[in-house]
């Protein structure tokens, strides 16, 4: 029995290219499929740190805006009612116990420190006699109203009646009784947490903005994803229909010859 030569026709070899070229195809789009999503993990992780966030603002934001709400309450109460002066601190002072809690909780929560990083406030300068007004981190400044309210505190454990001695801009002498300057505290600190509570509002919304962007993006990507592997799994089943092809016809012309008695790849 004689040995063909084993040659392609040109035909088949144009076969043997195709399927090269798009199992070449398969390949790179799987790459890139492997890219969409190692950025779609990137985008989700995003997507989760900014829902965390913005769950935190709005935390904080619920926690301000009650606490404002309940000393307007308590304004309302004891300016209506005969209470005894020490009746009336202990509500006052109750206010500037919860505003210190909620200011050190503040501080502490991590996200919203950083959200509130590079933003000021613009309040006296408590350490310059003039109180001119100054630009205070965030940060900073609520660290020193917590100091404040420590003070105001050691000096009630001290003597609930106590009396501070002061001098206006004008240099006149003037005092102010315990009731007075605990009123005077509360009032102070909640100007610069209605302050935070602003600023707790403009973080939310734009970690909202934020979050839809993250998700209307990661939609992007999981699209491209899901196009690209619908374009691989094409390439992928052209290049076999193009060896199933070459197969065929070889082995067609296999059986063709071998009814003349030769043999030819």
């Amino acid at each position: 029995m004689r040995r063909g030569k084993g040659k392609l026709s040109t035909f088949n070899w144009m076969l043997v290219l195709l399927a090269g070229i798009f199992q070449i195809t398969t390949f790179i789009l799987d790459q890139i499929v492997i890219q969409y999503e190692e950025d779609f993990r990137k985008i989700n992780f995003k997507i989760l740190s900014k829902s965390e966030s913005r769950s935190a603002y709005l935390k904080m934001n619920n926690r301000v805006s009650d606490f404002l709400l309940a000393f307007e309450n308590t304004v309302f109460l004891v300016s209506a009612s005969n209470f005894s002066e020490d009746k009336k601190k202990f509500y006052y002072f109750s206010n500037i116990f919860d505003q210190t809690r909620l200011m050190e909780d503040i501080l502490n929560d991590k996200m919203v420190i950083d959200g509130l990083s590079g933003r000021t406030i613009q309040a006296a300068d408590t350490n310059n006699y003039e109180l001119d007004q100054k630009e205070f981190s965030f940060e900073k400044y609520f660290r020193g109203l917590i100091e404040d309210n420590h003070w105001l505190t050691e000096q009630l454990e001290k003597n609930p009646d106590f009396v501070i001695k002061y001098e206006d801009l004008d240099g006149i002498e003037k005092t102010s009784s315990a009731l007075e300057t605990i009123k005077a505290y509360v009032q102070h600190n909640n100007n610069y947490l209605q302050n935070l509570l602003d600023a707790m509002a403009e973080l939310g919304i734009k970690a909202s903005s934020d979050l839809d962007n993250l998700i209307n993006e990661s939609s992007k990507i999981e699209n491209r994803k899901q196009l690209l592997l619908l374009l691989g799994v094409s390439s992928q089943l052209i290049s076999l229909l193009c060896l199933l092809i070459l197969f065929r016809r070889l082995l067609m012309n296999k059986v063709y010859k071998s009814k003349k008695g030769l043999v030819k790849l």
